[in-house]
């Protein structure tokens, strides 16, 4: 597969530019393709300003680019403008460096009175560096990012769903696939909203086996996003916490919702005791949010829970994910936390429904994770910055 540089043109250490950039080369690793970074700000800073291209560190920056196959390039806007030291870095490239590559462009600023700077900034000097494909890029509001001290990352959904739309046109540009239908607008809704209600006509959902290869898209996103919210690989962020089997009738069941061939949603169930369901998997294309697809899968959820024999659902979900929590309020469920609180010093988000009335809810214990040359400790017991720490440790793969 072609290979990927990214080069991120950030002067900060802690920067949104930068944490986009790590968010699209998950999604861009994920699709199979090897991809690199160059930080900018990381190369020496007398010969990268007075263009010493003899200097090895610049001959390296130099030559990644030149055997690159294609690249993503991301700046902060200062002054309408791509950031300068983007600029020092670009103006040592030869004159036609880009020939025959494609680029993604991205931006980040503080204000959308910058967000035509991808294509009146940026996106000229791709071009007129010999750029083959400059494809469709994106700006990103500094708000719409934030950045964990742990690496985690969370992109507001306004921007979250146009960014994995533009990814996916440049990934469809290399495989070249860019005849792909896509939306006329990347921040468009694919489609209609659906029913809420299981079974209504408007939506084909069917039950298939943990691995069916239309679950592909499903479990690809569902890793690139928590990756991305949680900063690191782990068992929860890979999807391993809980074997494939659990997924497997009369135990459970995964389902996904089909429209024109392709999954755009799905969720899963699995047994959590007897009389109880743990609700997992759940999520949306990107393409597709904004269409009630989330309210119609957890209904469907529900309803083959009560085909099963069980009696209440419990689930959980993460405090970087608030368009979960968002859904699963909305969905009728009970919050086994404090709502009010702030959810990097909860941990786990527990709820539960009744599927039969009176069923009550499911036994739940918060986890505890050791701190440091600590004992066990429960997340409700602790102070707020020890509580993160504990969440912290249980995401990234400490022993429970």
């Amino acid at each position: 597969m072609p290979s990927v540089l990214s080069i991120s043109g950030s002067p900060q250490q802690v920067s949104s530019t930068h944490a986009l950039v790590t968010h699209v080369n998950r999604r861009l690793t994920a699709a199979g393709h090897d991809v690199q970074t160059l930080q900018v700000r990381l190369l020496p800073a007398t010969p990268l300003l007075v263009g010493d291209v003899t200097h090895p560190a610049l001959i390296e920056a130099i030559s990644a680019v030149r055997e690159a196959d294609a690249l993503v390039v991301a700046t902060p806007v200062y002054q309408s403008s791509y950031s300068g030291l983007l600029k020092l870095f670009l103006d040592l490239l030869p004159q036609f460096a880009l020939r025959g590559k494609s680029v993604l462009p991205l931006a980040t600023g503080g204000s959308a009175a910058h967000v035509l700077a991808v294509d009146y900034a940026l996106r000229p000097v791709l071009s007129a560096l010999g750029a083959a494909h400059v494809t469709p890029g994106w700006f990103v509001p500094s708000g719409h990012i934030r950045v964990y001290p742990d690496g985690g990352v969370v992109i507001d959904p306004a921007s979250l769903a146009p960014v994995a739309q533009v990814t996916h046109e440049f990934l469809a540009t290399l495989s070249g696939r860019a005849g792909d239908r896509l939306p006329s607008r990347v921040d468009a809704v694919a489609g209609p909203r659906v029913s809420p209600v299981a079974g209504a006509p408007d939506l084909q959902v069917v039950r298939v086996d943990p691995a069916d290869p239309r679950l592909g898209p499903l479990l690809t996103d569902l890793v690139v996003e928590y990756g991305t919210r949680y900063g690191r690989e782990s068992a929860n962020t890979q999807l391993t916490e809980v074997p494939p089997t659990d997924f497997v009738e009369p135990d459970g069941v995964f389902l996904v919702a089909i429209e024109d061939g392709q999954a755009i949603a799905g969720g899963a169930l699995r047994r959590y005791d007897r009389t109880t369901a743990e609700v997992k998997r759940v999520w949306t294309s990107h393409r597709h949010r904004r269409r009630g697809l989330g309210l119609r899968v957890m209904a469907e959820l529900e309803a083959v829970a009560v085909q099963l024999g069980y009696r209440r659902i419990h689930l959980t979900t993460g405090p970087r994910q608030p368009e979960a929590r968002d859904l699963y309020l909305t969905s009728g469920y009970t919050p086994r936390f404090d709502v009010t609180a702030d959810p990097e010093t909860i941990g786990p988000l527990p709820f539960g429904k009744e599927l039969v009335p009176g069923a009550g809810l499911a036994a739940w214990t918060a986890p505890t994770a050791s701190l440091p040359g600590q004992p066990m400790i429960h997340p409700a017991a602790a102070g707020p910055d020890n509580r993160r720490h504990v969440h912290s440790r249980l995401v990234n793969g400490a022993t429970v």
